[in-house]
């Protein structure tokens, strides 16, 4: 079999892997079975990839991986030098460690094989999001999906968003059959200004179509996320068109038709959507939390120690279900906080700083899942965490941060996460230089608005979290890079 034929093979084996992603984001596959099925299936191709290409620049990857390596020595030898006051010190796994640092290099073998191969990086959007849309669309018509807040189902679907008013975005909100709504939302959002683009160039129907279902797919979410991101991407595409067309001289009022019906509806829908029901909530919970009073911390510390000390033979078990008589029960704090991620009987002095907080720290998640983790670092009080961090498992084992390159800095450190999150920041350098190269024969149009859907993500993965550490979103980030490198000077 001669290299061409072998390529339309693989090619062949490669679109179906990537437009059959949405399946393995589904809740009943998503496991550590799917993930490794992804990152063999990815792995392999990226070898054939590798050896298929005869330029000899394609060995800049080695260096990159022995860095890494490297690096991995480094951070397992300071994460071995860990100490925390909770037995076990979280559960240290070298495996598990390992294993998350090859599935962030997934998605940079990713970009290099979709940028050798010759796929039709629109065609693959348009199955994706129509395959996830319809998924969300009709589970809720239907009242079978997952609440993108909760794994029940909802009680309500898009019409009872106007007719019942009893029900909370808990009972709204639907991510379809899909695990994270987060996730879901981030794909569906930066696929959103492609399929944008596509109604404004061509105005055909079946592109209308799928633009509808992917913005009332992100209205059904419910998460700020998607519903406020429907309105930026607008704002920057036909910004970005309109100079294109004036520019040219095409301008035509009839291309704008479609998107403009299509933005009224969503602006209509907006007011009744289950993510201003949930500000709503928040807002409620905070004013309603009652302010919690801390007995004198001395005389109860001295109390408690010698309890423990009498009880020090017991089961864990028996010492989790004491603790949980000794913390106030109207903090407002998610239990899962002080009994599970990081129980109160083994740092009562954080918890009890923590219930003196105003109302608004402490039912904040994000803002306790940061200083849980702060406190376990000031615990180690080892300086190599800076740079090498506590690790990945360490961290997820306490509570996972809803947040990223905040999440990699405490999980891998300094040098960890440049090294791992670099790649993004040399390929959007390079994409920029070949822009402004370009912009010297023509306006990169589809560049500049790819390169704003890369930067939102970005900032969504800062806010939201989730992102950057998931094949669940970086496998479709991918395409999303390859497409932008695709494009000629």
């Amino acid at each position: 079999m001669n290299k061409q034929k072998l390529k339309k093979i693989i090619e062949i084996i490669l679109f179906v892997f990537i437009v059959i992603q949405p399946i393995f984001d589904l809740k009943i596959f998503y496991n550590s079975i799917s993930t490794l099925i992804r990152t063999i299936v990815i792995g392999i191709l990226f070898i054939i990839y590798f050896f298929l290409d005869k330029n000899k620049k394609k060995w800049w990857f080695v260096p990159y991986v022995i860095a890494i390596i490297i690096y991995f020595v480094f951070h397992h030898m300071n994460a071995l030098n860990f100490k925390s006051l909770v037995p076990g010190n979280f559960e240290y796994s070298i495996l598990e460690e390992a294993l998350y640092f090859i599935k962030m290099m997934i998605p940079f073998c990713l970009i290099y094989i979709l940028y050798h191969s010759d796929i039709s990086y629109t065609k693959v959007i348009k199955i994706i999001v129509f395959t996830m849309s319809c998924v969300i669309i009709i589970s809720n018509l239907f009242l079978f999906s997952y609440g993108s807040y909760s794994d029940v189902t909802i009680k309500g679907n898009i019409f009872s968003w106007f007719t019942e008013s009893e029900y909370t975005f808990f009972d709204l909100a639907s991510k379809g059959l899909f695990e994270y709504a987060n996730q879901i939302s981030a794909v569906l959002l930066m696929f959103l200004a492609v399929l944008l683009y596509e109604v404004l160039e061509n105005r055909k129907l079946k592109e209308i179509g799928l633009l509808c279902c992917n913005i009332l797919a992100l209205l059904m979410l419910g998460t700020k996320v998607a519903v406020l991101g429907i309105f930026i991407v607008f704002c920057y595409t036909v910004f970005l068109w309109l100079i294109k067309q004036v520019k040219n001289r095409t301008f035509q009022k009839k291309s704008l038709k479609a998107p403009a019906i299509i933005l009224v509806c969503y602006l209509l829908l907006l007011p009744a959507n289950p993510a201003f029901n949930r500000m709503e909530v928040q807002n409620n919970a905070i004013e309603t939390a009652a302010p919690i009073v801390i007995e004198d911390e001395k005389e109860i510390n001295e109390q408690e120690q010698e309890q423990y000390k009498e009880n020090i033979a017991e089961k864990e078990n028996t010492e989790q279900k004491q603790s949980e008589e000794l913390y106030p029960k109207d903090t407002g704090i998610h239990e899962i906080f002080i009994r599970d991620a990081y129980p109160y009987q083994y740092d009562k002095e954080f918890w009890n700083g923590i219930f003196k907080l105003d109302a608004n720290l402490r039912i904040d998640f994000r803002y306790l899942e940061k200083a849980m983790i702060k406190r376990v670092v000031e615990i180690n009080n080892n300086p190599g965490d800076k740079y090498f961090g506590i690790t990945n498992t360490r961290l997820q084992n306490i509570f996972n941060i809803e947040q990223d390159f905040i999440v990699q800095y405490y999980a891998i450190g300094i040098i960890g996460t440049i090294l791992v999150l670099s790649p993004y920041g040399v390929i959007l350098g390079y994409s920029v230089y070949k822009m402004i190269k370009k912009r010297k024969i023509e306006i990169p149009y589809l560049e500049i608005m790819l390169f704003l859907s890369i930067s939102m993500m970005f900032c969504i993965s800062y806010f939201s979290g989730n992102l950057l550490n998931s094949l669940s979103f970086t496998i479709y980030f991918a395409i999303l890079f390859a497409f932008l490198l695709k494009q000629k000077v």
